[in-house]
């Protein structure tokens, strides 16, 4: 003789229960995931237009080891010539003073004195955003189709300068 208490009785409780349990043990193994590709995406953001673009001028902090310090620019913009090739615009606003100052940023990134003034190509004075300067001092040639534009602004804290960056690459 049975009691009422018998789950002989109700086989579809203990499916109920089977199919419960599974899909917490499915719910639980996707927080898990999400969590896992969470942390890992943290370690290593996305890459950037910036990132590209300081890449391709040869400026990224990777790309100078041991320096210490690195700088942000304060516009950067990514895009594609006529014959597909990458083109990246940088700018970079040296504040000047004590602490960074033009020479500082030329001997991070071991780039030479500028040279003589030079009209900025129309192209990056256009993709920029802001008014950009006619002319700035050339810095000598660098790899690839670098090219380094030093604006300086000697009545701000001394060695204050805006820099220009054209870089083309592949």
């Amino acid at each position: 003789m049975t009691t009422g208490g018998d789950s002989g009785d109700r086989p579809w409780a203990r499916r109920l229960l089977g199919a419960f349990l599974v899909v917490c043990v499915l719910i639980t193994v996707g927080c898990v995931w999400w969590g896992v590709a969470a942390f890992l995406r943290m370690g290593h953001p996305p890459e950037t237009d910036t990132d590209r673009a300081e890449r391709l001028a040869g400026l990224r902090a990777e790309q100078h080891p041991g320096k210490g310090r690195y700088y942000v620019p304060v516009a950067a913009v990514l895009s594609r010539a006529a014959d597909g090739s990458r083109v990246a615009y940088l700018h970079y606003g040296v504040g000047g003073g004590d602490d960074a100052d033009l020479k500082d940023f030329l001997a991070t990134y071991d780039l030479p004195q500028p040279g003589a003034l030079t009209p900025l190509p129309e192209d990056l004075r256009a993709a920029l955003p802001g008014d950009e300067p006619a002319e700035g001092a050339l810095v000598p040639a660098g790899p690839g189709g670098r090219q380094v534009f030093v604006v300086e602004h000697p009545f701000e804290h001394g060695g204050g300068a805006d820099v220009f960056v054209r870089a083309t690459g592949t």
